[in-house]
This record gives C-alpha cells, structure tokens and sequence, in this order.
C-alpha cells in the first residue's frame, strides 16, 4: 500500500484505498490548512526476531473481533469463514455481495454503532480494572465456535508462537 500511495498521490488530496470488494482507489480533497505531522517515536522494533508472530497474532486478533462483533450484530458468518470487521460492517449495512456502499456509508455506519454502544461487545467483560486485554479462552469463548475449529480458521495458516 505505501508503494501505490507514492505512485497515486498528490499534495492536495489523500487516498481511500479499499481492498473490498476489489481494489479501489479514491482521491479525497484536503482542506486547504492541512498539516500532517511525521514524528520519529524513537521505538525500536526488531522486524527479524518477534514482528512476524506480533503482526500474525494482531491479523488474528482482528479476524476474531470481526466475528464477535458479527455474533453481536447478528451478521451471518460462516463457521469456517475469516470475515473482516470491513466485511461485517458492510453485511450490516446491507452491502451486497462485490458492492461497495462507499466511504460515507461505512462512516454513517459507524456512528450509529458507536452512538448505540453495540462496539462494547469488544471489550474484555472481566471488571472495572481498564485493561483492554483479552485471554485466549475469552476470545474463543466470545467467538462462538468450539476451539478446534477456532484453531483451524485462525491458526492453521500463520506462523505465530
């Protein structure tokens, strides 16, 4: 993606570049006081050693809160299926099958589910301690499907530790 957004890019607009349900860029006019800030956080993060299974087990994560959140919208999945939060969000809003409804939507979307609460599915339902951690029981729980298939559709095809 930082390739094609080199290439696609001009200094006045910036990119909406959705992968479903095909590859499709947006130009999206700036305001003309736009200020975009670059910083260097000084983190160091070793990309050999533990970035691999960090960026498998963050690809997951997110795979299997699409899922819980699909359980809680009542969003059909299938069980073997990897669905994205995208895709979720678009099956609630109705978006067909290859339709994009467009950015406008998505965003109206998200608002009501915020302004509804219906994202607090997504949180860890251990108490008031603010950790936003969950275990791997939790979200195999939360997933609704038995673990054995949870390890299928969401480890079989990754490196992860």
């Amino acid at each position: 993606m930082d390739q094609a957004a080199s290439i696609l890019s001009d200094s006045s607009n910036a990119l909406y570049i959705t992968f479903y349900p095909c590859l499709t860029v947006t130009t999206v006019k700036l305001p003309l006081r736009a200020v975009f800030v670059v910083a260097n956080s000084l983190k160091v993060a070793d990309k050999v050693l533990g970035a691999r299974n960090g960026y498998n087990l963050r690809v997951v994560e997110t795979l299997v809160a699409a899922r819980i959140l699909a359980r809680a919208l009542g969003v059909t999945v299938q069980e073997n299926e990897k669905i994205t939060i995208r895709e979720v969000l678009g099956r609630y809003l109705g978006e067909g099958e290859g339709v994009d409804v467009g950015p406008d939507e998505l965003d109206n979307g998200l608002q009501l589910l915020l302004e509804s609460e219906r994202l607090d599915v997504l949180k860890p339902k251990r108490g008031q301690d603010h950790h936003l951690d969950v275990t791997m029981t939790e979200m195999i729980e939360m997933s609704g499907l038995p673990k054995a298939m949870f390890d299928e559709v969401y480890f079989s095809w990754v490196d992860s530790e």
